[in-house]
């Protein structure tokens, strides 16, 4: 059994020196990126608090409509709705005296 044999050839490995023009497009290729990145990654912090924010504001919402909810079921009765203007709206029948001392 014959054996294949192939020459080998040496390789020579040249390298030659980037000229300036390719040297300065790449690195304002990697600045520009790295600012872009810093951009991206403040623009997603931002993002990210309003997020948080509004999900406040909106779990603050639907705790008054809860409040709001209730309150309007109170207002089946006449005695509610007098004993809520006289708390919130500081009126009264007008059968009623009032007497405040002064301060």
């Amino acid at each position: 059994m014959a054996k294949n044999v192939y020459p080998r050839k040496q390789l020579k490995v040249v390298v030659h020196p980037a000229s300036m023009v390719l040297t300065v497009c790449v690195t304002l290729l990697v600045v520009f990126s790295a600012g872009a990145l810093i951009a991206l990654n403040w623009t997603h912090s931002a993002i990210q608090a309003e997020t948080e924010r509004l999900r406040q504001e909106a779990a603050d919402i639907q705790y008054a409509n809860v409040l709001l909810e209730e309150k309007t079921a109170r207002l089946d009765s006449i005695q509610s709705i007098q004993e809520i203007a006289r708390e919130e709206l500081g009126l009264y029948d007008s059968r009623t005296v009032v007497i405040q001392p002064q301060s």
